[in-house]
């Protein structure tokens, strides 16, 4: 590698690490990426550092357990926890790199605080209007008013739903900002760093026509079948394989983006560029009485895609590894000595165990698991705190890797000592949970309904 290469990371909304071919799945849900995992180099285990989108990314991004709940999804809330933080982009940006940031994701925007160290940083959030910041527009005013008029009757989900579904409006897709990423590799000066994180994984699993490599439904019972299985997880039922059928051709259709991507770097002369790619956290697919991503310590949620190429190294790495450790891997290939957080790097350093830790604020505390090479011990507090499931009394469990990889089988009392040791100061380590609250957008509020982290 040049002394300052050029980098690229491809971050994908809720894949779990099972449904990919290389770590085992049956289907071919990803074959290009599967091709980078044969050529590059696979991380077997890597656990993210915490379950949803901005939680996960304040690993990523900080090298740090995020001080701030999934269960308040308030932008100025999470910009205040990133306030104390050096952001990875932030020291790219310093030591010489043009930083480049694309997505979708309302959890991500600038609003919440993540724009810090970009140069170019499209979140989309007020495309549609024109501009480049919220609009107080008496039409989305009104609007706002009537959802929350319906989500204090807890409807205002249930309305966005069937908005969708009578006008069978599809979700955004990639193409959307594809000449932007385009436009970036072509201007952009050396060194650079291109993130792209594709919301077309999350559900409501729907990809365009083309991509359906299994049966699924079309778009306006797609919307209802996402409600349902959200909202009356016990309703869905013989549904089930459509709501997996679908989530799996989001990745086929993810797939192809990597592809292109990979052949416009190619083209540009940048082939040899770092490439990494991975998750930010997976989605239950009617295991342990859920669907989607509650912050669940599973590894349906919890274990997600690792692959670098470009990097110096293939093969295959087991781990445990932890997102947390990633920014630093980053900053490693950049040849910067500067490291984030409590984080170390996935490439020069290997841990014996990873935590991972959602807050949930001062009623319930915490969810927490540790994770060995070949056990995870876990603990979610008393309560239905995750919408759907009651763990009554707390529940403590440990469970084998490559024993029992669907976690069904409780075997606590037969786990090392070491790994609940390490459960159990991660729930005395102060979190130094954030206190904010104020007003959200209407924009905000509308892309946050859609992603279902406003019921």
């Amino acid at each position: 590698m040049t002394e300052n290469p050029n980098i690229v990371m491809v971050s994908w909304d809720s894949v779990r690490a099972d449904h990919m071919p290389f770590h085992g799945y049956d289907r071919s849900t990803c074959p290009f990426v599967s091709e980078m995992a044969q050529e590059g180099l696979l991380f077997e285990n890597t656990q993210v550092s915490a379950v949803g989108t901005a939680a996960s990314f304040t690993g990523v991004f900080t090298g740090d357990h995020a001080s701030a709940t999934m269960l308040n999804p308030d932008p100025s809330y999470w910009a205040k926890s990133l306030e104390g933080e050096r952001l990875l982009p932030e020291v790219l940006q310093e030591e010489g790199y043009h930083t480049g940031g694309f997505h979708f994701n309302a959890l991500m925007s600038s609003n919440f605080g993540w724009n810090r160290g970009w140069d170019v940083y499209e979140d989309h959030m007020w495309d549609e209007k024109g501009g480049n910041s919220p609009t107080d527009d008496s039409d989305e005013d009104l609007k706002s008013k009537v959802y929350d008029f319906l989500q204090k009757r807890d409807m205002g989900n249930f309305a966005m739903h069937l908005k969708k579904s009578i006008t069978g409006e599809t979700p955004v897709k990639w193409e959307k900002m594809w000449g932007e990423i385009e436009k970036f590799i072509e201007d952009a000066p050396e060194p650079w760093f291109l993130w792209v994180l594709l919301i077309d994984t999350h559900h409501p699993y729907y990809a365009p026509p083309e991509s359906h490599e299994w049966s699924q439904p079309g778009i306006r019972p797609t919307y209802a079948l996402n409600y349902l299985m959200r909202r009356h997880r016990d309703l869905v039922g013989e549904r089930r394989q459509s709501v997996i059928d679908s989530y799996d051709n989001t990745m086929r259709y993810a797939d192809e983006f990597v592809r292109q991507l990979d052949k416009k770097l190619e083209s540009e002369g940048y082939g040899d560029a770092p490439f990494i790619f991975h998750s930010d956290h997976g989605d239950e697919m009617g295991e342990h009485a859920n669907y989607g991503h509650r912050p669940l310590m599973y590894d349906t949620v919890t274990r997600v895609p690792l692959v670098m190429k470009n990097v110096g190294e293939s093969g295959v790495r087991e781990g445990p590894h932890s997102l947390m450790d990633l920014g630093n891997a980053i900053l490693e290939i950049a040849n910067i000595d500067e490291r984030l957080g409590q984080g170390q790097s996935v490439l020069s350093h290997d841990r014996d165990t990873v935590t991972v830790q959602n807050l949930l604020g001062d009623e319930f505390g915490r969810t927490v698991a540790a994770v060995g090479p070949k056990w995870k011990v876990l603990y979610h507090p008393e309560g239905d705190w995750g919408h759907g499931m009651d763990f009554e009394g707390g529940s403590w469990e440990a469970y084998k890797h490559n024993e029992d990889p669907m976690e069904e089988e409780n075997r606590w009392g037969e786990h090392p000592k070491k790994l609940e040791e390490k459960l159990r100061t991660q729930l005395e380590t102060d979190a130094g949970e954030v206190r904010s609250k104020g007003d959200m957008d209407n924009e905000t509020k509308e892309r946050l309904r859609e992603l279902g982290y406003i019921e």
